[in-house]
């Protein structure tokens, strides 16, 4: 028996199926649940797949395009390859390790952000890039404006030794 055929029958039956996370939760009449326990059983993975592709075409999903595995996608997203992650992913975790070292960080909580950041979702990898660059960047400022200020202090003391204060 097909898939499509198993989930019309148990809606004849009042048998509803519906995902959460990964588990299929069935409802209805019990005796009928019953009935049809050792046959959802066996196409499992083929009714979760089922369940998944109804919930993709059910979501809203403005402006998405379907490309032509089925998949959808949002065409204002840019196009990463894999080495285009990769690299990505390596330059977020030496951002990671300079300002971790740069600050002092602890090896715990190096570790937790470094696991968090990269094996994140892909949605979270140009914003996390970004958000480090920027800190990053405000690190290095700061320790340039004290360098500078340091060098003008000691002019500044040599100025006034040499003027005879």
């Amino acid at each position: 028996m097909s898939v499509a055929q198993l989930l019309s029958r148990a809606a004849a039956m009042g048998v509803t199926l519906r995902l959460d996370g990964g588990a299929v939760k069935v409802g209805g009449p019990r005796a009928a649940r019953e009935a049809l326990r050792p046959e959802l059983a066996a196409h499992k993975p083929e009714i979760i797949a089922h369940l998944r592709v109804a919930a993709n075409d059910a979501t809203d999903c403005a402006g998405a395009l379907r490309s032509c595995d089925g998949g959808l996608y949002l065409p204002w997203g840019p196009y990463l390859s894999p080495g285009d992650v990769r690299d990505l992913r390596a330059e977020l975790a030496e951002l990671i390790g300079s300002i971790a070292d740069a600050e002092g960080w602890s090896a715990s909580c190096r570790d937790e952000v470094l696991v968090r950041a990269l094996r994140g979702p892909l949605s979270d990898l140009l914003p996390n890039l970004a958000h480090f660059r920027e800190r990053a960047a405000q690190f290095y400022a700061k320790c340039q404006a004290r360098r500078l200020l340091r060098s003008r202090a000691w002019r500044a003391d040599d100025d006034l030794t040499n003027r005879g204060y």
